[in-house]
This record gives C-alpha cells, structure tokens and sequence, in this order.
C-alpha cells in the first residue's frame, strides 16, 4: 500500500488526449504504460462513452514517450490525483508495481498481485483487477453448469496470475502451470496449490482445459504457446489476448474441434466493469460487443 508522496512537476508535458466527447461534465481517464496506441480497451471505451453522451477523455502516460527522464509511478499516479483524474487504466509492466501505490486492493487484485485498473476517490485510491473477474464470468457462462476440470495454464505473469485465481474460484480441480520463467511458475503454483509443470505434451495430455495467458499470438510475438499435435477434441482452449482476438492457438483449436474461447468475451466483460468502475455508469454490453468485433479488424495489446 501506498504511503503519501506530494510529488507534482508543473509544466512537464504528461499526457497526450486520445478523444474526446461533447457532454456533460468530463471524465478524465488515464491510461499508464506502455505501446499504449495498440490497446484496443480504450478505444471501445471511448466507442461507448461517445455512444451514450458521457464527455470522457482518455490520456496516454508511456514513459517511455516522454522527452524528459522516465519518472516513477508513484509520481505518475501523484499528477493524476491532484489534476482530478477519475482513476487509471494500468498497462505493462506497471501492474505489480501498482500495488504498492493504492490504499486499497480488491479481493481479486490483493489475490492476484496485480492490479489492471485505479480508481480515484475522495482522496483514496483502490486498485482492482478486472481481468480476475472479466475471465471467471465469461467462462462461467461459457462452461454453464460444467467446471473446468483440470487445467494447463500457460503463463504465470500478472495475467496468469489473474487467470489461476479466476479458474480457482471457478471450482478448476488440478491446476499445471507452465512459464518460461521457472521462478513465476513456482511462486504461483505455491500460490494456488497448483503445480509447476516442464512437460507439456504430459501436462496437456492430463488436461480437460488449456488457457493462454501468454503474449505468445500476438501482435509482436506471432506463433503459438504450445504444440498444435499437443491439442485434443476433448480439450476446451482459452486465450485471453485482445490483438487479434482469434489468435493462432484459437485457430489451431478450432480446427482440432476444440471448443474455444477467444478473447472476445472477456474483453467485453473486461470493458464493462472498468466503464462501470471508471463512470459510475452502466455500459450497453452488446454495443460493447460490436464495437469489439469492428476494432477486430484493425489490430490495435497484447498487456501480458
């Protein structure tokens, strides 16, 4: 948690405005990280916001854009408060480090050690995690009354860490979790009772699930996290990237008549509890959608 640090540098050019609506008074959003032109959240954000009249202002803070030296997060996040900022949108690599910077961490952040979202409040910051419960509802009403079963996670960063305990409240029988890092794997496989799994080919041929949460199929890593031959029909398959949302892996596993969940409906769920978090507002999630399905064709994140 956070302690006070009355940090604020006047005339240091931060932010670069992305849109702007016409209405009421403005919502001022930022979203902090980094290759922030190719995420597509908040571009269906202002999609939404321009849809329903709301005057939201999305700001991009990439440290790495800035002319001037990098300056640390808690800086960052100092600026925003004090300019009135309604909260944050956090981006890689500041979602672990996040946390150290929020009065407050929801259940599913504190549980995940990492927050994706900040929201500004009466001089208080609260940090959650919306991609924890964007990926447990989606698949819950995807699997309906069935449980995942056991589970082969791929990755074991802030999104890994995410997903497990997403798939452990969601009832996952055996978790095996695998990372090119042996350190993260270990940690969250501590973290969840899981296991740390080396042996793909062993570990998805005892899995009912398999679920990406690696850059891995994305915009600047194409490819595939595991063995297409590793596939089976039996197996249900999980991506949680949003460019592109059908990924090699989702295709791959369509083809081997896998049911498969792209990434689609966990940014749709995604979108709507930060719009909701960020507004106070209640999105459309259809429009949501659609929205989503367009910006599809135009790949603009993977945020691992």
């Amino acid at each position: 948690m956070r302690r006070s640090q009355p940090v604020f540098r006047s005339g240091d050019p931060r932010t670069t405005r992305m849109t702007q609506m016409s209405t009421r008074d403005p919502i001022y959003v930022a979203l902090v990280g980094h290759q922030l032109d190719r995420w597509k959240l908040p571009a269906i954000h202002a999609i939404e916001a321009r849809a329903m009249g709301v005057n939201l202002l999305l700001d991009r803070i990439d440290p790495d854009a800035m002319v001037r030296a990098r300056p640390p997060l808690a800086e960052m996040l100092d600026v925003l408060d004090l300019a009135g900022f309604a909260g944050a949108l956090v981006a890689s690599p500041y979602k672990r480090a996040a946390v150290a910077h929020v009065d407050e961490l929801s259940p599913a952040a504190q549980a995940a050690g990492a927050v994706t979202t900040i929201v500004f409040r009466k001089g208080r910051r609260i940090g959650y995690n919306t991609s924890a419960w964007a990926f447990r509802e989606n698949l819950r009403r995807a699997l309906g009354d069935c449980k995942p079963g056991r589970v082969l996670l791929l990755g074991a960063g802030p999104t890994g860490a995410a997903i497990g305990h997403a798939l452990r409240e969601l009832g996952a029988k055996d978790l095996m979790i695998h990372d090119t890092r042996a350190d993260r794997a270990d940690a969250l496989a501590l973290d969840l009772c899981g296991t740390r799994v080396t042996d793909l080919a062993d570990a998805a041929g005892k899995a009912d699930g398999i679920v990406n949460a690696t850059p891995w199929g994305g915009l600047h890593r194409p490819g595939i996290a595991i063995q297409p031959d590793l596939l089976r029909a039996s197996h249900w398959v999980a991506d949680v990237l949003d460019a592109p949302f059908d990924t090699a892996l989702s295709q791959v596993a369509r083809d081997r008549g896998c049911r498969v969940f792209n990434g689609v409906g966990m940014a749709v769920f995604r979108a709507m509890r930060d719009f909701n978090l960020l507004t106070g507002l209640a999105p459309n999630a259809n429009r949501l959608r659609a929205a989503i399905e367009i910006l599809d064709t135009t790949p603009v994140l993977e945020d691992q």
